[in-house]
């Protein structure tokens, strides 16, 4: 699966998917609006990653983005969220859980 796959079929608020050794594909969706894809990059640990690229796409319905709907989009807070998500779903098993 790709990132725009995995955009394409994302039906909760956000979905992982482990894309490779140490990459993991995050996908979100804001309102019905627009969804938001990235791909990250672990970076050491489970807990650092790199972002690599990110995917904006306007949800059904939705003809076109606009410079300022993208200039709109907390990014940063995006980009945090996406990262625990990616932490979230490579932490370590707990020991004795």
């Amino acid at each position: 699966m790709d990132l725009a796959e995995l955009m394409d079929t994302v039906i909760e608020p956000s979905a992982v998917h482990v894309a490779g050794e140490g990459e993991r594909l995050v996908a979100m969706r804001l309102a019905d609006d627009f969804s938001v894809g990235m791909r990250l990059h672990q970076r050491d640990s489970y807990r650092k990653w790199d972002v690599l690229e990110i995917a904006v796409r306007p949800s059904a319905g939705h003809e076109s983005i606009t410079g300022n709907d993208v200039r709109d989009l907390p990014m940063s807070a995006l980009i945090d969220e996406a990262r625990r998500l990616a932490a979230r779903s490579a932490r370590p098993p707990r020991i004795g859980a």
